[in-house]
């Protein structure tokens, strides 16, 4: 007698292995790079000749962001190239100057820009993923909309909400990873 005649209790062999990457894979696909076309599908928005290399990307419910890294780009005058496309496929396109963001008064695309390029930089590598958590800690995971990325925030006040948050709920990981950038900030 095989696993699989015992009962409803043990699944046929190798079942829940691929069961489980498709459904990371389904997962997934709300944190990767991609945008969202008119049909409702992802697409995959990557380094290319035009724009340049992308150095940070992401989706929300209705709208996906990436960060460029043109042709011509100066490390003494950091100005990236930001991709914004609506749930239509319509793209807003913005430079946007890191040295210039000010992170107490600008929108969540300049942040997201500054913090790809701490990252990307590694001026302080975890800055992108604390700021991605930072906002989804505002609106939650899939709630932030392509109209909230346009509204300017206090975003030092957001990292401390955020670290006030993990540690409230005892997770010092948490905590620091938020304090690692907050103090990042705080020391520029």
């Amino acid at each position: 007698m095989n696993v699989n005649g015992i009962g409803a209790g043990y699944p046929a062999a190798g079942y829940e292995t691929r069961r489980a990457r498709r459904n990371y894979a389904d997962q997934m696909c709300n944190m990767v790079p991609a945008t969202q076309s008119s049909g409702g599908t992802f697409e995959l928005h990557i380094s290319n000749d035009k724009d340049g290399k992308a150095i940070g990307s992401m989706c929300g419910a209705d709208y996906s962001l990436t960060v460029y890294q043109p042709k011509d780009f100066d490390p003494a005058n950091p100005v990236y190239k930001v991709k914004v496309w609506d749930k239509g496929g319509n793209v807003t396109e913005r430079m946007v100057d890191v040295s210039k963001v000010d992170t107490a008064g600008s929108d969540y695309i300049d942040m997201f820009a500054y913090s790809s390029h701490l990252s990307a930089s590694g001026k302080c590598p975890g800055a992108q993923s604390a700021f991605i958590r930072a906002g989804a800690n505002q609106h939650g995971a899939d709630n932030k909309t392509h109209d909230d990325l346009f509204g300017m925030k206090d975003w030092i006040g957001v990292l401390k909400d955020a670290m006030q948050t993990q540690y409230d709920a005892g997770n010092l990981k948490g905590y620091l990873d938020y304090k690692q950038f907050l103090d990042f900030l705080d020391n520029k």
